[in-house]
């Protein structure tokens, strides 16, 4: 059975909507916590502990709401959603590996896009579809 897949165009919509809010929204969490690491020890945080801080924020964004719903906030507003196997919703290893996925995605300026559109097993067996209704 073939799954019908949400276009380039939609996952890019929804990629550049989520990559804004949660960019956002990871920058002010991250700070806050930087802020008050400082405060309580007088230490700044160094800067390899920010980035795996910013990792581990984007990591637990993007698993939480592809395991609970299958849909980011910018799923939601372009009308996708991720699904594994015969449209079940995705396990927590499926989303880590969807975000490694799209980690290796970002750090090669996008060719992870263009593997996604002739890899028809999909990485974690996770596909992004329109979303129903």
């Amino acid at each position: 059975m073939s799954i019908e897949t949400a276009s380039l165009l939609r996952r890019l919509g929804a990629m550049i909507y989520d990559t804004v809010l949660a960019g956002f929204s990871i920058v002010i969490v991250a700070g806050v916590i930087a802020v008050l690491f400082s405060k309580i020890t007088g230490v700044k945080l160094p800067d390899l502990l920010m980035v795996l801080l910013y990792l581990a924020l984007a990591y637990g964004f993007f698993t939480w709401f592809w395991t609970h719903g299958g849909q980011t906030l910018g799923m939601r507003a372009w009308k996708i959603q991720v699904v594994g196997a015969d449209n079940q919703p995705i396990s927590q290893q499926q989303a880590s590996l969807r975000f490694l996925w799209s980690a290796v995605c970002w750090l090669s300026l996008g060719i992870g896009f263009l593997v996604s559109l002739t890899d028809r097993d999909k990485l974690a067996g996770t596909t992004a579809i329109p979303a129903p209704g």
